[in-house]
C-alpha cells in the first residue's frame, strides 16, 4: 500500500488500496465529515469499489481517540457506516442507512492502517443488506458491521447528484 503525501504524528492519513486489482474510486461530497475534500474537520477517505466490494484505508490519529491509544467507537462505526451505504454505488442504488449493527471484536489502535471493507448480502428491492469490517494489517478483525441500507427517492436523488456536482 501506498500513503500519499507525508505523515504527521498524530494527525490522521489516507492510504489507497493500490493492491485491489481493477478498482474504480466511487464519488464524494465536497463536505460530507468522512469522504469530504473540502471539509477541514473530515476524515477525507477515498472509497473504491471492486468486484462487487467497497473498500478503504484509515490510519487514525491521536484525533480520532477514545480510551488513551485506542480509536473512538464512534469513529469506526462512522468509517464502517459510511463504507456500508456505498456498496449500493456497485449496483447504481443511493442510500440512506436504515439500520446499522455494529460488533466491536477488539480495541483498534490508533496510528495502525485499518483496511475496510463492504459487500452486499440481499438486494429487497427498496432496501439493501450489507455487511462488513474493519481488519488491522496482521490480518484481526477489530469489527463487523451489517446493515439495512434503504434506497432514497428519485427526486432526492437527482437532487443530491446536482448538488454535488456543483460542488456541495
Amino acid at each position: 500500500m501506498m500513503v500519499e503525501g507525508k505523515r504527521l504524528p498524530g494527525i490522521a492519513s489516507v492510504v489507497r488500496p493500490s493492491t485491489i486489482p481493477n478498482t474504480m474510486q466511487q464519488p464524494d461530497s465536497n463536505a460530507c465529515f468522512v469522504c469530504g475534500k473540502l471539509n477541514p474537520h473530515g476524515l477525507k477517505l477515498e472509497f473504491f469499489q471492486s468486484d462487487g466490494r467497497v473498500e478503504t484505508s484509515y490510519t487514525p490519529g491521536i484525533e480520532h481517540q477514545g480510551w488513551p491509544g485506542y480509536v473512538h467507537g464512534g469513529i469506526l462505526y462512522t468509517v464502517l457506516d459510511e463504507t456500508l451505504g456505498r456498496v449500493g454505488f456497485t449496483i447504481n442504488a443511493w442510500t440512506m442507512s436504515g439500520r446499522v449493527e455494529i460488533r466491536y471484536r477488539e480495541p483498534a489502535p490508533i496510528d495502525q492502517t485499518l483496511r475496510v471493507v463492504a459487500t452486499l448480502t440481499r438486494d429487497r428491492g427498496r432496501a439493501l443488506e450489507v455487511q462488513g469490517f474493519a481488519q488491522l494489517p496482521d490480518g484481526r478483525i477489530v469489527a463487523e458491521a451489517s446493515g439495512l441500507y434503504m434506497r432514497i427517492p428519485e427526486e432526492m436523488r437527482l437532487s443530491l447528484e446536482e448538488q454535488i456536482a456543483a460542488g456541495f
